[in-house]
């Protein structure tokens, strides 16, 4: 004997997480997120630019390893200031997107907290 909630289920079936988040994900790059901030390779480019400014000029980033070459070594206060950087190249696009600003006032205030945890010998 058949179960009928198996026969109701293969009519109504669920498209699995993975691709609902696909699906969204090509519809946000391909359609409002691509009008608002252009084409992800531009804007990824500046922002690629103002990483590259950030963990060049914070000497504290690049360390000295044992066989006398170096490294860079972000930290999570780092980060924060980097996501900064991401909602800042966003905002070089035309159109006022105020998640920008409150986005980067967050990530900005998560930076402070990072740095006092990290001074305070918390943190990893």
């Amino acid at each position: 004997m058949s179960n009928p909630a198996k026969s109701t289920d293969t009519l109504f079936e669920v498209k699995p997480t993975r691709v609902q988040t696909l699906e969204t994900a090509i519809s946000l790059t391909g359609g409002d997120r691509n009008k608002a901030y252009g084409p992800p390779y531009d804007n990824l480019s500046d922002c690629a630019n103002l990483w590259n400014t950030y963990i060049n000029t914070k000497a504290a980033c690049i360390e000295a390893t044992a066989d006398g070459s170096y490294r860079v070594v972000l930290r999570a206060e780092d980060v924060a200031w980097m996501m900064t950087l991401v909602k800042m190249t966003r905002s070089f696009q035309s159109g006022y997107h105020p998640d920008n600003y409150i986005d980067s006032a967050a990530y900005s205030a998560i930076a402070g907290e990072c740095r006092e945890i990290e001074e305070s010998g918390g943190g990893h």
